[in-house]
């Protein structure tokens, strides 16, 4: 299991872990990480393999690390949602969690979750805990932006079935387009089959707002009563 310097000692090594961690994060991301090599990666950072084990004490500590930034910053996107209360802003809080979701998603290559899955079970299982946690977010946001009919199990399967497919690097190829490209249409042609329209949900008003409406009324004919009264 990998060890993690104490809280105190990784804020004072901060600005140096950090760079240690972009570096890395970068390079496992993209080519996996078995394609990282330490010693590599401590020559490009010009300092001594030494120096980078005293802040992180292995590749994989290193690894749970990058896993952790990677769910931190998915968090902090999903949590700049729109703020639209009411049923008209189901359709922009759930394409913002499903926008969100696929570029984090394709942030990672099939090579960096296959490495995950098969040396480093610590991350992975915290990889494993992100995805469950996310997907429950999404479901929850989904139920009220789905059409009649449409049921929610199998939309939500249809999407996962979407999404794996069209991160394989060979298809964004073979479609002349960025994985995240891929990603983001691929997710809004599923939501034209799945999702009310936003223009549909905005016409869904709440029982407040016809009693709104009614006391209005009530009281535009009264002033207008009074008024012919008065003459």
């Amino acid at each position: 299991m990998a060890k993690v310097a104490p809280p105190a000692q990784r804020a004072a090594a901060g600005p140096i872990r950090e760079r240690i961690l972009d570096a890395f994060s970068e390079k496992a991301k993209q080519a996996g990480i078995r394609g990282v090599l330490m010693g590599e990666l401590a020559s490009e950072l010009r300092m001594s393999a030494t120096t980078l084990y005293k802040h992180f004490s292995s590749k994989e500590e290193l690894t749970v690390a990058c896993v952790e930034r990677w769910a931190a910053e998915l968090g902090a996107t999903e949590a700049a949602e729109p703020s639209s209360p009411g049923p008209h802003g189901a359709y922009a809080r759930f394409n913002h969690w499903a926008q969100a979701w696929s570029d984090a998603v394709a942030s990672l290559s099939p090579a960096f979750i296959d490495d995950l899955k098969r040396d480093y079970p610590t991350a992975y299982a915290r990889f494993q805990e992100e995805t469950r946690k996310r997907r429950r977010r999404g479901a929850k946001l989904l139920r009220p932006a789905l059409k009649p009919g449409v049921n929610e199990a199998v939309a939500l399967d249809m999407l996962n079935m979407i999404m794996s497919r069209v991160t394989r690097p060979e298809y964004a190829e073979r479609m002349r387009v960025t994985r995240q490209e891929a990603m983001r249409s691929a997710v809004a042609v599923w939501a034209s089959g799945a999702l009310r329209r936003e223009g549909e949900l905005r016409a869904m008003k709440a029982p407040v707002d016809r009693s709104k409406a009614k006391s209005k009324a009530k009281s535009k004919a009264k002033n207008e009563r009074t008024g012919s009264g008065g003459t």
